[in-house]
């Protein structure tokens, strides 16, 4: 079987976070941006979400039997200007609609969101995991 439907379960979930985070905080923070992509060449949005899923293969019992799921991990990194006082619970707020959402589709919290900084830019980076079956459903 093809694993082309990891890719589209990734999408998927990264689509519903994004679409309901923006839609309740968009209003609050009009410079909200989100993004997959660790390497883009744009100006800095503050605040930013970036999200990398990663997972490991669950396919074969003992038995030989196939199992289509996959151990599937996500980090996010909120990211805020830290040009005043309002960079910590910024990045705090946004985290927790984030970690609502992916609670949501089945992710349990895998310890507390880490904060750190990088320069002028105050970072708050929580890990995130679920088992992802072929036929899970997903999207609520």
């Amino acid at each position: 079987m093809s694993s082309k439907w990891i890719d589209d379960r990734i999408n998927d979930m990264y689509s519903h976070v994004r679409s309901q985070t923006m839609s309740e905080l968009k209003s609050k923070y009009s410079d909200l941006y989100f993004t997959m992509d660790a390497s883009e060449n744009t100006t800095p949005k503050f605040p930013t979400v970036y999200m990398f899923f990663d997972f490991a293969e669950r396919q074969a019992t003992l038995d030989g039997g196939v199992i289509n799921s996959v151990y599937m991990t996500c980090r996010t990194q909120i990211s805020v200007k830290d040009d005043s006082s309002q960079g910590d619970p910024t990045a705090r707020e946004v985290n927790a609609k984030v970690r609502d959402e992916l609670c949501k589709l089945g992710f349990i919290t895998s310890g507390g969101a880490l904060p750190t900084k990088s320069g002028d830019v105050k970072l708050l980076i929580a890990n995130y995991q679920r088992i992802v079956g072929y036929n899970d459903p997903l999207i609520i």
